[in-house]
């Protein structure tokens, strides 16, 4: 009698071992099927990414980013910054990117704008000026890294596209388009404060050209030497 109940007792606690477990294991798969789940229908954000497909019902957000110095003058750079979300069947998708810049002369407070209009990504900007990153020195010119165009046909403005390289003073006038298709821009370095020299990547081609800042000429534009040449 002993025995049995003995044997009884074990049969139970094992019975009770298997039933805690298997509560775990569906916990546990529970868990995970909610975190698959959240992750799939979870909004993915993109930046520097301008969606033009005309099929998404696009919901688009305008918004100022933060005052930008420009050094050595009295004048300000206001970005102008998209919103952009859109629903797909099972995710909802946003991103971000710079579309636009206000000019501001703080001594006369006079405005303009970049572009009359917001059709462009723009990828990046850069202040010429000579010296180091924190360099006090007055900015030159903007040299600025643009997307116009869907080169990959893919309905959005992104770095992948092909870029535009284009520059103006450092009040924002005088906008002149330097470079168009071009596939990577791989560097560039002031060799005076009347000369920049750029370095981009064109058909699979690299360049090198030199630039007047006064005039905005393009001279000695030529395509690197391949190794051993």
């Amino acid at each position: 009698m002993e025995e049995n109940r003995f044997f009884k007792l074990v049969w139970r606690f094992n019975g009770l071992v298997i039933s805690i477990a298997g509560l775990l294991a569906i916990g546990v798969l529970v868990f995970a099927s909610y975190e698959i789940y959240k992750s799939a229908t979870r909004e993915r954000s993109t930046p520097n990414t301008v969606s033009i497909d005309e099929e998404a019902k696009i919901k688009e957000k305008w918004r100022y980013g933060r005052l930008i110095k420009i050094s050595g003058t009295k004048h300000f750079m206001l970005p102008l910054h998209s919103d952009q979300s859109f629903n797909r069947a099972y995710f909802s998708k946003s991103s971000s990117s710079t579309r636009n810049y206000l000019f501001i002369d703080s001594e006369t407070s006079q405005k303009n704008w970049l572009f009359r209009h917001t059709d462009f990504l723009i990828e990046s900007t850069n202040r010429l000026r000579r010296g180091e990153y924190d360099s006090k020195e007055p900015t030159i010119a903007i040299l600025y890294k643009l997307v116009k165009l869907d080169s990959d046909h893919n309905s959005r403005l992104t770095k992948d596209d092909l870029s535009t390289i284009a520059i103006t003073k450092a009040d924002g006038s005088n906008y002149k388009e330097l470079f168009k298709d071009v596939e990577l821009l791989i560097d560039h370095s002031l060799i005076s404060k009347r000369e920049l020299l750029l370095i981009y990547q064109k058909d699979g081609i690299s360049y090198s050209a030199i630039l007047n800042l006064e005039s905005f000429a393009i001279t000695n534009n030529e395509k690197l030497p391949k190794v051993g040449l």
